[in-house]
C-alpha cells in the first residue's frame, strides 16, 4: 500500500487530526506517481487543511476502498460519483469537479449509438468497482450488455487496442491520459471516443453513512469547499482538466507535501 501525507495550503500543526482518505490511481485527477498526489489530492488536502485537518491518501483498488470505508478504516474515499448503490453506504460531499464518461472504441470500427439498448451487440470492457452512470449500471446488472470485467484499469484499453473488446467506457480526461501513457508512440491514432456522453455528473468525496463523525466531517468539508469555490479555485481546476493542464493547477496558496 502506498500513502501520501499532504499538509495542505495552510500551516499545519502536528496535533491537528489526521484523516485517511482512500483513492486510486486515476490520472489526471489522482496520480500516485506525483509527490503531491495529483490535482484532486491537492484540492482535498487544501480544503481539509483550511478546516484544521491533515490528510493521508492511501491507494487501493476501488472496490477495496469501499470495503475499508464501510469498516471505518477510512474517513472518506474519492473521487466517486453518487450512484444509487453508493448512497446505500455513503454520504456525498458537494461537487468537486464534473466528470464526463464516454465510450472509447477503435477508429477502424464504425460505431454510433443513442440509447443503452444500442450497445447490446458490442463487447464492453469495464473495471471492477466502477460506476458508469445509472442507465449503464442497471443494464449491466440485468445482463442486457456483454460485459468483460477486469480488476485493473489499463486492461480494457489494452484489450481494445488488440481488438478483443469493442468498447470501453471511461472518463474522457482519464481515458486520454491513459492512452498517452500506454501507447506513447501512437496514443491517438488507433483509439478515439464517441462524442455522445454515456454519463455526466460531479465527482465527490464519499463519507461513511450513519456515522456521527462522518456527518460532522462532511459539514466542515463542504463549508471549506464553498470558500474555495467562491475564490474561483473549482472553476480554474475544471478548466485545467478540460484543457489537459491539470498538473499545473494549484489551489489558492502553496501546497506542501511529503511522502509517508
Amino acid at each position: 500500500m502506498a500513502a501520501l501525507l499532504l499538509s495542505g495550503m495552510v500551516a499545519v500543526r502536528a496535533e491537528q487530526p489526521l484523516l485517511r482518505v482512500g483513492t486510486g490511481d486515476w490520472v489526471p485527477y489522482v496520480d500516485q506517481g506525483r509527490r503531491d498526489g495529483g490535482a484532486l489530492a491537492r484540492l482535498i488536502s487544501a480544503v481539509f487543511a483550511e478546516a484544521g485537518y491533515r490528510v493521508e491518501f492511501v491507494f487501493h483498488p476501488w472496490d477495496r476502498n469501499v470495503l475499508m470505508l464501510q469498516k471505518g478504516e477510512l474517513q472518506a474515499i474519492m473521487p466517486y460519483n453518487c450512484s444509487p448503490s453508493r448512497l446505500g453506504y455513503g454520504i456525498c460531499s458537494d461537487p468537486l469537479v464534473r466528470g464526463e464518461v464516454v465510450l472509447f472504441h477503435r477508429r477502424d470500427m464504425t460505431f454510433d449509438w443513442q440509447s443503452i439498448d444500442d450497445l447490446a451487440p458490442y463487447r464492453i470492457g469495464t473495471t471492477l468497482g466502477y460506476s458508469y452512470g445509472p442507465a449503464f449500471d442497471e443494464a449491466a446488472q440485468k445482463g442486457r450488455l456483454q460485459i468483460e470485467l477486469s480488476g485493473k484499469e489499463d486492461t480494457s484499453f489494452r484489450l481494445l487496442e488488440l481488438g478483443r473488446i469493442d468498447l470501453h467506457p471511461q472518463d474522457r480526461a482519464v481515458g486520454y491520459a491513459a492512452l498517452r501513457r500506454l501507447f506513447p508512440d501512437d496514443p491517438l491514432q488507433t483509439i478515439t471516443h464517441h462524442p455522445h456522453e454515456l454519463n455526466k455528473e460531479p465527482l465527490r468525496l464519499l463519507f461513511r453513512k450513519d456515522d456521527a463523525r462522518s456527518a460532522n466531517l462532511l459539514r466542515q468539508f463542504n463549508s471549506s469547499l464553498r470558500r474555495f469555490a467562491e475564490r474561483g479555485d473549482l472553476r480554474r481546476l475544471q478548466d485545467a482538466l478540460n484543457s489537459g493542464n491539470a498538473d499545473d493547477w494549484q489551489p489558492s496558496g502553496p501546497v506542501q507535501a511529503s511522502r509517508d
